[in-house]
């Protein structure tokens, strides 16, 4: 088949499937990429990254080397990829959160939501010899939160009746992404990638009085507009050990990177029909940004049986920007550390009498210090996940889901402790095009 055919068959089965996923993600209640109170704080919610095959064990990439699957974490890892090969992965993700903390009277509050979206678009080829070129549309982070309360203080009560307090956050931060990567003699592989960072973050904050008080409503705004480009490096090596084990240590840079490139502060008052607006102010500029990434990991595997692996990742928030954000608690920024590790397995991948000893079991577990701390407690975040891959047609071609089960945050300190469940379907095609026909 031509590669223009292949490329016309390829635009068809993606239009079906991102027509479908545009369907089912339409019908879904909440249409932001995420819903916790955590994202009120920072950036919001910080996307894991990685496909379906990475978030199936723990998120680990890295020091991760496959010729089956995309992975975009260490941009040096494409080199693994046959030279002959095109790749393209499709994913989608569902979120759960519970929420539980406290409240002042000491009453146990609760609080649920869910949502489904888009995760990522991802492709790989070669250009040049042994030298991969990637490119992707991955999400960076999330903003989707609804908090409201009623004022308790009596003076205030007595003065100006019931008064209703709402913060509302939407908008996340997207990333385009460009990579590539090239062998340096036959154990050492570099890459580079080029980020492109968009979206916005709209944050609103709105005080209600009760009817008939004589106070206008008001309602606080800021619109955060992000737009900026960064720079990552990774390098690979891989050595064959005995009995046939292949041992990979990664390690990846990412540098900092200025992201908000304009902000603005509105406010207006409502009385009524009658809306006035009485603050307005736009700042351009760097105002905001990425912190930093050191990342390191290794894997030790034997060839389409099994593989296990570790990463750390740390990242230094303290320059970011956002540290002066108003909040309840006593908010800072602090560095965060993160660890996890996997495992994945296949039985018997040319068994073509057992479909499930063709598939591949994956689980990982994880564990964060985040960035966040409130009165000198470190948020931190847990999680345990399982995977599968699911071989279609040829081994290359599959479908792979991930389910994460975690829990972020306490109810001591006065704050909000948290279980979610996500999960993540992505379809991956692997098919070789760049061979010349012998005969037009």
């Amino acid at each position: 088949m031509h590669i223009t055919s292949k490329i016309s068959h390829l635009l068809t089965v993606t239009g079906a499937i991102l027509g479908a996923v545009t369907t089912a993600v339409a019908q879904t209640d909440d249409a932001t990429a995420t819903s916790t109170p955590y994202s009120f704080y920072g950036l919001g919610d910080l996307a894991r990254p990685g496909m379906a095959y990475n978030l199936g064990m723990g998120g680990i990439g890295t020091g991760v080397r496959t010729t089956r699957m995309l992975n975009f974490i260490n941009p040096a890892a494409l080199t693994a990829h046959d030279t002959l090969a095109f790749m393209f992965d499709f994913g989608l993700e569902s979120q759960n959160h519970y929420a539980a903390n406290y409240a002042a009277s000491g009453e146990k509050q609760h609080s649920a939501s869910n949502s489904m979206n888009i995760h990522h678009l991802a492709m790989s080829f070669p250009v040049y010899k042994r030298t991969i070129v990637g490119l992707a549309l991955l999400p960076y982070s999330s903003i989707g939160y609804d908090i409201s309360g009623r004022s308790n203080n009596d003076a205030l009560i007595a003065e100006a009746g019931h008064i209703y307090y709402r913060h509302v956050g939407e908008g996340g931060i997207t990333q385009g992404v460009m990579s590539i990567a090239t062998p340096i003699g036959r154990h050492l592989s570099l890459g580079g990638q080029m980020h492109y960072y968009f979206g916005s973050i709209d944050r609103y904050n709105i005080v209600d009085f009760e009817s008939g008080s004589g106070y206008s409503d008001l309602t606080a705004t800021q619109q955060l507009k992000v737009g900026n480009f960064g720079f990552s490096l990774g390098a690979q090596y891989e050595r064959l050990l005995n009995n046939g084990l292949v041992l990979t240590v990664g390690a990846g840079y990412q540098f900092a990177t200025k992201i908000g490139k304009r902000q603005i502060d509105f406010a207006y008052t409502t009385t009524g029909s009658l809306v006035d607006t009485v603050m307005w102010n736009t700042r351009t500029g760097d105002l905001m940004s990425l912190p930093a990434t050191i990342s390191a990991g290794f894997s030790l595997q034997q060839t389409d049986r099994w593989m296990v692996g570790l990463d750390y990742v740390f990242q230094d928030w303290r320059n970011s920007g956002f540290g002066n954000q108003p909040a309840a608690k006593t908010f800072k920024i602090t560095p965060s550390h993160l660890v996890r590790t996997g495992f994945e397995w296949s039985p018997e991948r040319t068994n073509f009498r057992s479909y499930l000893k063709r598939c591949t079991y994956r689980i990982g577990l994880s564990y964060e210090n985040t960035y966040m701390q409130f009165s000198g407690y470190n948020v931190k975040n847990t999680g345990a996940t399982i995977g599968v891959g699911l071989p279609i047609n040829r081994w290359n071609n599959s479908i792979n889901l991930s389910t994460e089960v975690g829990r972020r945050g306490t109810t001591d300190y006065e704050l909000i402790s948290e279980t979610y469940v996500k999960f993540s379907l992505s379809f991956s095609i692997y098919d070789i095009w760049f061979i010349k026909p012998k005969i037009e």
